[in-house]
C-alpha cells in the first residue's frame, strides 16, 4: 500500500499515451529518459502540454498552451493523483511549450500561479518570513520557518510555521497548517461567516482530520504494516484524504462556496455507529504509535459515514426508472473508442444522466471517470452498476416487461473488481 514515486511516473505517462499523444519523458535535470518511471517531466507537442512531477513536494502539476483542449486529461490527472496522495495543479500559458523549457522551471515568470491565485484571492506576496494573500477585507497572513527564496515557485506555500486569518484589526490562528483549509476559512470569513460558527468549525475540524489520516497513511505505509486483513481500512483513510481536499477546495470557489458549507456540515455531522472493531490490534506489531491511536475515531467516523452513504445511494436505485437508458447504452454501439475502459466509462456516464437522483447521479458520474482512467472498480461500485442495471430491469408498467440482460450481459462481464 506504500506509495511507489517511480509507479507515479509511469501512471502519469500511460494516462498520457492513452489518449494517444506523443509523450517524451524528461528527468529532473532535463535529460530525455527512456524508462518513464524514471520521468519528473512528460512533454507533449500536440496538444501543446507538460506535466511535471515534484516527487518531493508530493504535487503533479499539468501545464499547457491556452488553445490545448485539456479538460478531459486535466480530470483524469487529478483523480489520478489525489488517488496516489499527491496534490494537483493546472495552470495556462500563453506561448508554446516546448520540452527543453523543462531544464529550467518552465513555471518561472509566465502566468500567475494557479495555486495563488483563484478566484477573488490576489497573489502571495510579502518578506522573506512572511507571505501575505488578499481576499477583499480579509487576507491570510504565513509565517515561514526558513527565508522565502523568490527564485524558486510555490516557496510562498511551503515552510510554513503557522497561518492566521485577518479581518480588519481582527487575527484568528488557524488550527493547522493547512493552506486549502486557510483560503476556505478565508471565503468563509469573507462571506460574512465567522472561524466559530458551524462551517468555521468543520473547517478546522476537517483540517484536523486530514492530517491524522495523512499521517497515519504514511505511518503504516513505511512501517509496512498494510496487509490483506487490514487494507480496507487504509484504502478508506485515503478516500476520506481526498474528499477532504475536494470540499475544502469547493469552499475556496465563490460559485461552490454554497454548496459546500451544506456538504461540510453533513458531513461533519454524522452519526458514528457502534461496532466491535479492533482497528488497534489490526495495525499493531511489537508496539502501538501514535498515529495509529489518532486516526482511529476518524476512521470510524469514515466507517460510518461510508455506511450511510452507501445506504441512500441503495434507497436512491430502488426508487429510479432509468428511464432511456436503453436507448442510450444501445447507442454506443455506433460510437468509436479509444479502448473498451473508455466506452464502459461512457456508459455508465449514460446511466448517470437518466437518473433523478442527484447523489446516484454524482456518484455513477464518478464510477464513469474512474472507469475511463482505467482504475478497477471496489465491490460496492461494481454492485452498484449492477444494481442500477436490474432496475432499469424492473417492469414499471403492469403487464409490461422489457428484457434488457443481453444488452448488459456483457457490460457487466467487462468490470474489474479489486481485490
Amino acid at each position: 500500500m506504500a506509495i511507489n514515486v517511480n509507479s507515479v511516473s509511469e501512471k502519469i505517462y500511460n494516462l498520457i499515451k492513452g489518449f494517444g499523444h506523443e509523450v517524451q519523458s524528461y528527468d529532473n535535470e532535463g535529460n530525455l529518459v527512456v524508462d518513464p518511471r524514471e520521468g519528473t517531466r512528460f512533454a507533449v507537442k500536440e496538444p501543446n502540454i507538460l506535466v511535471r512531477f515534484d516527487k518531493k513536494n508530493q504535487q503533479v502539476l499539468l501545464s499547457a498552451n491556452k488553445d490545448s483542449d485539456v479538460s478531459e486529461l486535466r480530470e483524469m490527472l487529478k483523480d489520478m493523483a489525489l488517488d496516489n496522495l499527491q496534490d494537483f495543479d493546472f495552470k495556462l500559458f500563453d506561448k508554446h511549450l516546448e520540452p527543453k523549457s523543462e531544464k529550467v522551471d518552465i513555471a518561472q515568470n509566465q502566468e500567475k500561479d494557479m495555486a495563488d491565485v483563484m478566484e477573488g484571492f490576489g497573489p502571495m506576496t510579502g518578506s522573506s518570513k512572511t507571505s501575505y494573500q488578499p481576499l477583499d477585507s480579509v487576507k491570510l497572513v504565513v509565517r515561514h520557518k526558513k527565508p522565502v527564496n523568490e527564485e524558486v515557485r510555490g516557496s510562498r506555500s511551503r515552510n510554513i510555521h503557522s497561518i492566521y486569518i485577518q479581518r480588519g484589526h481582527e487575527r484568528f490562528k488557524m488550527a493547522e497548517n493547512n493552506l486549502r483549509a486557510a483560503r476556505a476559512m478565508a471565503r468563509h470569513i469573507q462571506q460574512g461567516g465567522e472561524m466559530y460558527d458551524a462551517i468555521g468549525s468543520a473547517i478546522t475540524e476537517s483540517a484536523i482530520e486530514q492530517r491524522k489520516l495523512r499521517e497515519f497513511v504514511r505511518y503504516v505505509s513505511n512501517a509496512k504494516l498494510v496487509n490483506e486483513e487490514n487494507e480496507s481500512y487504509v484504502k478508506l483513510a485515503i478516500e476520506n484524504i481526498n474528499s477532504i481536499s475536494e470540499t475544502l477546495h469547493k469552499l475556496i470557489g465563490i460559485k461552490s462556496y454554497a454548496n459546500a458549507c451544506e456538504d461540510i456540515v453533513a458531513r461533519n455531522s454524522v452519526e458514528v455507529l457502534t461496532d466491535d472493531v479492533d482497528l488497534q490490534s489490526k495495525f499493531t506489531e511489537t508496539h502501538f504509535d501514535d498515529r495509529v491511536a489518532n486516526a482511529i475515531d476518524s476512521i470510524k467516523t469514515a466507517m460510518s459515514r461510508q455506511a450511510s452513504f452507501e445506504s441512500k445511494i441503495n434507497d436512491a436505485i430502488a426508487n429510479e426508472s432509468f428511464d432511456n437508458l436503453k436507448d442510450l447504452v444501445t447507442e454506443t454501439n455506433g460510437l468509436d473508442f479509444t479502448s473498451p475502459h473508455a466506452k464502459l466509462g461512457y456508459q455508465v456516464a449514460q446511466m448517470g444522466n437518466t437518473a433523478k437522483d442527484p447523489m446516484l447521479s454524482n456518484y455513477l458520474s464518478g464510477i464513469s471517470k474512474k472507469i475511463s482512467g482505467g482504475s478497477n472498480l471496489n465491490q460496492f461500485e461494481y454492485s452498484t452498476i449492477k444494481s442500477c442495471l436490474l432496475s432499469a430491469n424492473e417492469p414499471r408498467v403492469r403487464n409490461e416487461a422489457v428484457d434488457h440482460s443481453k444488452i448488459y450481459e456483457s457490460f457487466l462481464d467487462s468490470f474489474i473488481i479489486e481485490d
